[in-house]
């Protein structure tokens, strides 16, 4: 897989992990950056020996990029599976 960046990500008691971040090409999420989960590693020493291209970049939660599902039809839009009372209880 071609990543367009990979970063460290914090985990508990020191640990970290490797992901990649690459642009779906086609489907729903078409054009959005997803996230991919690589590997975990003890130290961030043994994760930069494994993925040296990682360099100093750090990700969590709050600077990942996040996958908007905005344009996704819901509940109450008016095509085949939504507004319709296919969720009722019977």
């Amino acid at each position: 897989m071609e990543y367009l960046w990979k970063a460290l990500r914090p985990i508990e008691r020191g640990c970290v992990e490797v992901v990649g971040f690459f642009e779906q090409k086609g489907g729903v999420l078409d054009g959005q950056t997803l996230t991919h989960f690589i590997s975990s590693y003890a130290s961030k020493e043994e994760a930069l020996k494994a993925h040296p291209d990682c360099g100093d970049n750090y990700v969590n939660k709050y600077t990942a990029p996040v996958v908007s599902l905005a344009h996704l039809p819901d509940e109450d839009t008016p095509v085949a599976g939504g507004m319709y009372p296919d969720d009722w209880p019977l």
